[in-house]
């Protein structure tokens, strides 16, 4: 009976290696074709060239091949679309795609924030077609209208080293190639049994590696690993939200370093309310325009990023005057706080007297503003362990009427904020 199970699972493996083999070598020779036609051929040319020419008159002011613009990248957008008939009704009227429940048209205009394409109705079918083609022969091989270039065929699948689509064959062979492994282990093993049975030699065929990896070598691995990796998820679950050192690109390029380290403006001039209210705010554009009426060129970046702050408060400097209604500075903002998380900004900077720089970093050596703290609850509860209130000649806390004389008495030397409740889950969280 063992010997008949050995002799299957033997054959087994031969033909698995040989499906093996089959599907890798399937996998080398499939490389999807990039095309073979050669742009002399007149009237193929002829077809391209017109699809260029309509891509730069009508697409190329908002879209490229391989970059995105005020538009997406066309780049593979016959694979993106249901088809080309889909294709061909955004392009001529999108509104009316849109308005017929199209899924993917409705995600195309979200995801672009609402931005309008226009309708191009004038356009026939055939000239959609050519202009797909086009990007599509772009894409294969950028450039492919020069002189000696040779496009993909129209239609052929684009993809210049086949590699994304032969990922699949690939990985096929790779199941193959493990399961063909791990056969061949079982029926060394039974075949080794089975001469232990009939009384054959067995010779100890472990290799170096084998003999050190002993049982109790492989189960200490096993558990330093599952250490690991418990130790990295954990570490790792922690830092879900956290964004220490997020430092995003802002609309216009404004210098901390310039403004607060060399100028010596305060904080409380651009952010009004970290003295009065829960937020710092953001400074409104006509704070900016306090100054820059009359301060038009910076010493790093000329008039080109004033002029931006010129055009969000609708002031012309040659009329000097305000020509236009002012629209807000789209800034990023940086700090962000879950929805469940209360701060407020007087009660640390006016009541506990706490400076900007504790929190948001040397804000004065920032050419542009990154996170500097991690803005986790233990780093808020240490600091609050740690922070020592101001009870000298502050009247807020007057009420606390033990701790005053505790520390007259000299009972207390000082009262941190957990004294006075600074770790109590309500105080942060609502």
């Amino acid at each position: 009976m063992m010997v008949s199970c050995f002799s299957r699972i033997m054959k087994f493996r031969v033909l698995l290696i040989v499906c093996f083999l089959s599907v890798a070598f399937g996998a080398l020779a499939y490389t999807p074709s990039t095309g073979d036609l050669n742009v002399a051929d007149a009237a193929t040319k002829t077809r391209l060239e017109g699809g260029k020419k309509l891509f730069k008159s009508n697409c190329a002011s908002c879209h490229a091949v391989d970059k995105d613009l005020t538009g997406p990248a066309l780049m593979n957008v016959w694979e993106r679309w249901e088809s080309e008939d889909k294709i061909i009704q955004w392009v001529k009227n999108n509104s009316s795609l849109r308005a017929s429940g199209d899924a993917y048209a409705n995600k195309i205009f979200n995801d672009w924030k609402g931005s309008v394409m226009t309708g191009f109705p004038s356009l026939t079918n055939e000239n959609v077609i050519d202009i797909i083609d086009y990007v599509r022969a772009e894409t294969a091989n950028p450039g492919f209208l020069n002189a000696g270039a040779t496009a993909p065929a129209v239609g052929a699948a684009v993809a210049p080293s086949g590699t994304s689509s032969n990922t699949m064959w690939w990985l096929i062979a790779a199941l193959l190639a493990i399961l063909a492994y791990g056969l061949s282990v079982i029926s060394n093993k039974l075949k080794d049994v089975v001469d232990e049975k009939e009384g054959n030699f067995v010779a100890d065929k472990r290799t170096a590696l084998q003999k050190i990896f002993t049982p109790r070598v492989k189960s200490a691995l096993k558990l330093f690993t599952i250490l690991f990796l418990g130790a990295w998820l954990v570490k790792s679950a922690i830092g879900l939200g956290r964004l220490q050192g997020y430092q995003p690109t802002q609309p216009i390029k404004f210098s901390h370093q310039l403004h607060v380290g060399q100028n010596k403006i305060e904080c409380q001039y651009c952010h009004s309310g970290v003295e009065k209210s829960r937020h710092a705010v953001i400074p409104s554009v006509s704070v900016c325009m306090n100054c820059h009426k009359y301060v038009q060129k910076g010493p790093k970046y000329g008039k080109t990023e004033i002029a931006k702050i010129y055009k969000h408060s609708g002031w012309d400097p040659e009329k000097g005057a305000f020509v236009n209604a002012p629209k807000p500075i789209e800034w990023v903002k940086v700090h962000n706080l879950p929805d469940h998380v209360y701060f407020n900004h007087s009660q640390h900077v006016k009541v506990g007297g706490i400076a900007c720089q504790t929190c948001h970093g040397n804000i004065q050596e920032m050419e542009e503003v990154k996170q500097f703290s991690p803005l986790s609850m233990g780093w808020c509860i240490n600091c609050h362990r740690q922070s020592e209130v101001q009870f000298a000649n502050n009247d807020y806390y007057s009420i606390f009427e033990k701790y005053h004389d505790d520390i007259k008495s000299g009972k207390k030397a000082k009262v941190t904020v957990e004294d006075i409740g600074g770790t109590e889950c309500q105080k942060c969280h609502y």
